[in-house]
């Protein structure tokens, strides 16, 4: 029953992006796509595929970045904003953009970099906690870290209002402006990121029982929770460097993966990877055709998909308090 609902799952994300590449507000002739030089061979291997691949790279990442980080964290309402990588790479971005305009090439790094650098201070914070529990500290280490960039996010926009405009994209993020050179060192990261998250999942079945336990079965529970929160953060930095602030993948579709999988195992990890990029070529396809020629950014339409679910799992939580 699992392998079959994982097969169905993957032929819905190959369906889905056979229908990316073949949408848009330029009608394709197919039988021309291969022909060196024409509309539609340009317009196919320049814009059509590269958007398509990094929306599908994005959704993996953030999901597989969500799972990591509710297993680690112990919270199942954790996202990688939980650790303050979506405020410091927006920080980072919004820095480049008031000091370095004339390096428009080098945002993507500017995003990378900022990601990580608010990853490893949350880290640094939490491993300076030795009454709380790891989970704990890790989560309180985040909404502090989140408070700090976004208080200098806020600074710096009414210091610098005129490079709002450039921002407000990123924040909400996209792929409208996607490069194909932009995606081979985040690709990279991703792939082999996600690799290693199918075969560690065993340990997340481990750590999800609880410290004690994992202590008792040889696992050292505030390492792993560390590095799972190091890997998330990794996949989460780089999928930010090209696809902006994008929000709530990274909650909903673990969510999604545990109903689908009843929880638990490998097959949970596998689900969670096809279920992401779905919903994000999903809502890039929205983004693309609801208003035609016009186009929205992706991210309203994550959003118009996450604030809901958000909406019920605190209702539940509230239910069963």
């Amino acid at each position: 029953m699992a392998k079959t609902g994982l097969a169905v799952a993957a032929l819905i994300l190959i369906i889905m992006a056979l229908i990316c590449l073949m949408a848009g507000s330029t009608r394709l002739d197919f039988t021309r796509v291969f022909t060196p030089g024409s509309v539609e061979s340009i317009v196919f291997m320049s814009v059509r595929l590269p958007r398509v691949l990094a929306a599908a790279l994005a959704g993996l990442a953030f999901a597989l970045s969500g799972l990591l980080l509710q297993v680690a964290s112990g919270n199942d309402l954790a996202s990688p904003n939980i650790i303050g990588v979506n405020s410091g790479s927006g920080f980072a971005v919004l820095l480049f953009l008031c000091f370095l305009p004339q390096h428009f090439l080098l945002l993507p790094f500017a995003a990378f970099a900022g990601a990580m650098a608010a990853a490893v201070l949350v880290f640094t914070i939490s491993s300076l906690s030795t009454r709380l529990s790891s989970s704990s500290s890790l989560i309180l280490a985040g909404v502090a870290v989140n408070a700090l960039f976004n208080a200098l996010i806020s600074t710096l926009s009414s210091l610098k209002p005129e490079v709002m405009g450039s921002y407000s994209a990123f924040s909400v993020g996209g792929f409208a402006s996607i490069q194909p050179s932009s995606l081979v060192a985040p690709a990279v990261i991703i792939l082999i990121s996600s690799v290693l998250c199918i075969a560690i999942a065993p340990v997340l079945d481990v750590i999800r029982l609880g410290d004690e336990i994992a202590s008792s079965l040889g696992y050292r529970p505030r390492r792993v929770r560390m590095l799972l929160s190091m890997l998330a953060s990794l996949m989460a930095g780089a999928a930010v460097s090209f696809a902006g602030l994008l929000g709530f993948v990274g909650l909903v579709t673990p969510h999604l993966a545990n109903f689908l999988t009843g929880g638990g195992g490998r097959r949970t990890v596998v689900m969670c990877a096809l279920s992401g990029p779905t919903l994000v070529l999903l809502s890039d396809l929205l983004a693309r055709t609801v208003v035609a020629p016009g186009e929205l950014p992706a991210g309203v339409f994550m959003a118009a998909i996450g604030v809901p679910f958000l909406v019920y799992l605190l209702t539940r939580r509230a239910r069963h308090a």
